[in-house]
């Protein structure tokens, strides 16, 4: 097959191979027969998948679709009009077309690249579209926008426009290389003409998805999907949307998507960390305070409120100090925790209970650095000296 493309495009006339024309050739399925050496080279087009090579690998899906028109001749092209070339690289470069019938190779798409005088734009404002271009092309960060051939009208009720979003006829566009890494599209198959039912299928979670959209007068950020890889494996992610309404119609949706799987998943784990935490804590015996490093009380467990009389709505955010009777507490505290790095160390504190009863406690605290560094403080009640009998005073 290859050998026979090769003695084909060897039997093109020169311009057809020379200079900086791209020239395709459409069978009569509208499928891509053959291309010129330029055309093959610009755009990484293996011969070995030609002849049939859909229009979608070469085109923009609009331009394609236009191109279909014109093979099947339900549309008179001008002599020149404007197409949108995919580059391997997900960027789409305008060009400026003309269809030539050349039997029996099929219809002849010559092509070449638009200037910003054939465009009737200025430099500045084509260079602006050729910079977006690139820099969506090698974003990190997955782009991705879906077009509708069959546009959405938006005056429809809110289960109707969900259902359409999902069921009327749409295809990617400019999705850029990242976006192919996310949903891990092998090598060579180009992201663009998937089908988005593949990638964005129309689950439950994602209808309700849309439905946040709409309400939200179609901007939306920070919205979770399930979407599915190539391969058929889900992917929880996150997405940003805009939209493109035209005359009342939903035409163009897009975004940025990021894989916020691992993320969840490291959540959950800390939030199951954290629960395990607190029902050891919460079965402790011994008070357990956690203060800042200006001495605001920030966690207490059940044994803390239990012993001293006080729940942690009324003891949270104030200062250890004012349940202390000895100075400067937050002072000794600190210093317990310095020496503690380098062995057990601890300070006698007289706490005042709720019914204004004073107990020593021994405290021991350990320092927590971070973006904020904070104290863990356990405390165990000393035992009260006994009172000395009359014959142990005459001992005395």
């Amino acid at each position: 097959m290859q050998q026979r493309n090769k003695e084909t495009t060897d039997a093109l006339p020169p311009i057809a191979n020379g200079g900086s024309l791209l020239i395709d050739w459409i069978d009569a399925e509208a499928r891509v027969c053959l291309v010129n050496d330029h055309e093959a080279r610009e755009l990484g087009i293996d011969r070995r998948d030609l002849p049939g090579l859909s229009l979608e690998r070469i085109y923009s899906s609009s331009s394609a679709q236009l191109l279909r028109a014109i093979a099947a001749g339900e549309h008179v092209p001008a002599a020149s009009f404007p197409v949108w070339l995919s580059t391997p690289h997900y960027e789409e470069v305008p060009m400026v077309a003309s269809a030539i019938p050349d039997l029996p190779r099929g219809l002849a798409i010559v092509k070449q690249p638009l200037s910003s005088a054939a465009l009737g734009i200025g430099e500045e404002l084509l260079e602006r579209v050729e910079i977006l271009s690139q820099m969506i092309g090698a974003a990190t960060e997955a782009c991705w926008c879906i077009e509708f051939l069959e546009p959405v009208d938006t005056a429809l009720a809110e289960d109707e426009i969900v259902e359409r979003i999902f069921s009327n006829q749409s295809c990617w566009r400019a999705c850029n290389e990242a976006m192919a890494r996310l949903y891990r599209v092998p090598e060579g198959l180009d992201f663009n003409v998937q089908p988005v039912s593949r990638y964005f299928p129309a689950t439950e979670i994602n209808r309700q998805m849309v439905r946040d959209l709409v309400r939200s007068n179609y901007r939306l950020d920070h919205a979770a999907a399930v979407d599915r890889r190539h391969d058929g494996s889900e992917m929880l992610v996150e997405n940003d949307f805009r939209a493109a309404i035209k005359d009342g119609f939903l035409v163009r949706l897009w975004g940025t998507t990021r894989d916020i799987g691992a993320h969840k998943r490291r959540e959950q784990q800390l939030a199951d960390r954290a629960d395990t935490m607190q029902d050891i804590l919460s079965a402790a015996p011994d008070p357990i305070l956690v203060i800042s490093e200006d001495g605001l009380l920030l966690a207490a467990n059940p044994a803390a409120e239990d012993v001293w009389g006080r729940t942690a709505e009324q003891i949270l955010g104030r200062p250890i100090q004012h349940f202390m009777e000895t100075r400067q507490a937050l002072g000794k505290l600190r210093q317990a925790a310095l020496e503690g790095e380098d062995g057990e160390s601890g300070c006698d504190l007289t706490v005042v209970a709720a019914n204004g009863s004073r107990d020593v406690w021994r405290f021991r605290a350990a320092r927590i650095e971070g973006e904020m560094r904070r104290y863990v403080l356990t405390a165990r009640r000393k035992a009260k000296r006994k009172a000395r009998s009359p014959a142990q005073e005459a001992l005395a």
